[in-house]
């Protein structure tokens, strides 16, 4: 019964760092001047499990967390305006969590997102078509440390 509890806080640690990842990637979208289309993402994620836990899993499970996981999200106009009044006020797009820390400066992004069971820190450096960063989550106990980027590959359909 244990291990099944540790399994399912892992999964909501990674679910946290997902979910901030993709309120990071709109969030300083406007700010750091990213051009709306359709953007590939690539994220890898480091699980700071402890050693039992780990030794309890599934290895096609454990495999699975290490492989880095693409998709393909569309960035419009209208997500770029919604992001930058989000920036402005410090507030994240999640119920109960704030943006206490926030800064801009050229092509680097850094913030943090407070929320009453998990803290996320990124920072990240952007172009007009790309951006790169880390996100750090601490969740339930547990770390996730996020590498995402991403490119422009086109037009949004």
């Amino acid at each position: 019964m244990q291990s099944r509890h540790h399994s399912r806080t892992g999964r909501a640690g990674r679910a946290a760092a997902l979910a901030a990842g993709a309120v990071t990637t709109a969030l300083y979208a406007q700010a750091v001047n990213l051009r709306p289309g359709l953007y590939e993402f690539t994220n890898t994620s480091d699980m700071q499990l402890p050693p039992e836990v780990v030794a309890k899993m599934p290895p096609q499970y454990l495999s699975m967390m290490q492989k880095p996981q693409v998709t393909q999200h569309c960035i419009s106009q209208a997500d770029l305006d919604h992001v930058t009044q989000q920036l402005v006020e410090g507030k994240s797009r999640q119920e109960n969590c704030s943006m206490p820390i926030r800064s801009v400066s050229g092509n680097q992004v850094k913030f943090t997102v407070q929320c009453p069971h998990s803290t996320s820190q990124f920072e990240g450096t952007f172009a007009t078509e790309s951006f790169q960063g880390t996100m750090v989550t601490t969740a339930e106990g547990h770390t996730v440390t996020m590498k995402m980027s991403a490119r422009r590959i086109g037009e949004c359909k």
